[in-house]
């Protein structure tokens, strides 16, 4: 099996038209480079034919105008990305590739501690903290060449899945520049920088959902890798026997690249592309349903028919709420343990919002606790001893389209409706775009595996993904 660096003359392969369109003098760099896909600005960087310099000073002069209305960044490392990028030039002169991220810029979720600076966590509680060392998979990409480009905001203390954060202002979903409509939660600042053609990838995390919700709000990739596949130390922690760190990306291979990295894995030689058996949940369990999001995923299912894989139609053996009901109660717990001294103290700024989510566990004690973990590993148990024989698991991305803020009923969760049960019954899953509805917002197809089989779940998401009729 081939290393990252043994990989990189196939990662740099292929570039697509836009770059050669650009050399013919077709297409002005400015606009092509937002379009430019993780691989591609590698191979540019590490050639030459792109400065790492020129790239990120646009990359920053974008955000510069972006993030004014969109708000997606909470800080941006201006002059510590240019100094990266300077450095990054005069490596690849010399030696070339640093690794396969080469001259990538990144944004990452503010609840990562990198260098001097701590995690803010989304909250306005833990102003200017410093830091004592870096994340240990942020540490990876940036030792594979990655720049870091500045922190995105976040729910406050990542529990959420609407993507508001009353303390610290919502993100912007660029899908309506007109109305300001919900990101998606927890992740919200990181999706939103992602489809915004502010960066090729960004960094979230997923504890109910918050990678796979932004992604199918904002129209792009959101890839939870299976627990524990990617070290959390360094990382803020919400629950920590649900909490993951995933890309977030606008195509497969660019998050297969930074989840090996991250991961500390070596890349696949060949991709395997094979018919496989879908399991998708009969209808009534998927109610209540937007018609639209409905309609795409019913679509993107024929389509999965119609590309030679096999599906079959079953019920889990609980409903979805409960699923979504067990795994809150879990991460309340842990957050009010986490939290207890700020949600109980009237006077920190906090999100009115969650201070009511980490109060929800005050009243779960350590017995019921114990119980709930013991009632999660039955439902693991239950589910794998009956669809084992599936080698994904197919659900809408959320039962709704990216809503107005203005009408967002925060006590009520409907958006970790589909995910959740992903992050109580141990399973890896993805987002993928699969359309949008008649009023143009983006749906997403979600895709689920086993846990381990991360691999499987990201070679076919990329055959999906490039023949999906959406």
């Amino acid at each position: 099996m081939a290393t990252l660096r043994d990989r990189l003359p196939a990662l740099f392969a292929g570039a697509n038209a836009l770059i050669l369109a650009s050399r013919e003098g077709k297409q002005r760099g400015p606009m092509l480079i937002p379009e430019l896909s993780v691989q591609n600005i590698a191979r540019l960087t590490t050639t030459g034919e792109l400065s790492t310099r020129s790239l990120v000073k646009r990359v920053l002069d974008t955000v510069a105008v972006e993030n004014e209305k969109l708000h997606a960044f909470v800080e941006v490392f201006a002059d510590a990305a240019m100094h990266r990028a300077e450095e990054l030039d005069q490596a690849a002169s010399r030696s070339g590739a640093l690794g396969p991220l080469h001259g990538v810029p990144i944004a990452v979720k503010d609840l990562a501690e990198i260098g001097g600076r701590a995690a803010g966590f989304g909250s306005k509680c833990y102003p200017s903290r410093p830091g004592t060392t870096t994340a240990t998979a942020i540490q990876r990409l940036i030792d594979a060449g990655a720049v870091i480009i500045g922190m995105t905001h976040m729910v406050e203390f990542a529990i959420g899945g609407w993507g508001t954060n009353h303390a610290m202002g919502t993100p912007w979903n660029p899908v309506d520049r007109n109305v300001h409509r919900v990101p998606g939660g927890s992740s919200s600042g990181s999706a939103v920088a992602v489809a915004a053609r502010m960066v090729p990838a960004a960094i979230g995390s997923d504890t109910g959902g918050s990678i796979r919700i932004p992604a199918s709000l904002c129209g792009v990739i959101g890839f939870k890798p299976s627990f524990g596949a990617i070290p959390l130390d360094g990382i803020a922690p919400l629950g920590p026997a649900f909490d993951t760190l995933g890309p977030i990306t606008r195509n497969v291979a660019d998050a297969r690249l930074l989840f090996c990295v991250m991961a500390g894995l070596q890349l696949p030689e060949n991709l395997t592309r094979k018919p496989l058996l879908v399991g998708v949940p009969a209808r009534d369990q998927l109610l209540p349903c937007d018609p639209d999001v409905l309609s795409n995923f019913e679509r993107s299912i024929r389509s999965l028919r119609s590309a030679g894989h096999k599906v079959e139609i079953f019920s889990f053996p609980k409903a979805l709420t409960a699923y979504q009901a067990l795994n809150g109660k879990i991460v309340a717990y842990d957050a009010y343990r986490q939290h207890k001294a700020l949600a109980e103290d009237p006077a920190t700024p906090l999100d009115p919002h969650v201070r009511q989510r980490v109060l929800a566990g005050r009243n779960i004690d350590e017995r019921h606790y114990a119980l709930l973990l013991l009632e999660r590993d039955e439902a693991i148990a239950e589910f794998n001893a009956e669809y084992s024989h599936f080698d994904i698991i197919a659900l809408p991305g959320t039962p709704l389209p990216a809503v107005p803020v203005k009408a967002v009923d925060e006590s009520k969760i409907p958006m970790s409706l589909y995910t959740r049960a992903g992050n109580c019954l141990d399973l890896c899953g993805i987002s993928i775009p699969n359309g949008v509805t008649p009023a143009g917002l983006p749906t997403g197809l979600q895709l689920m595996s086993w846990s381990g089989a991360d691999a499987k779940l990201l070679d076919f998401a990329e055959q999906v993904a490039q023949g999906i009729d959406g």
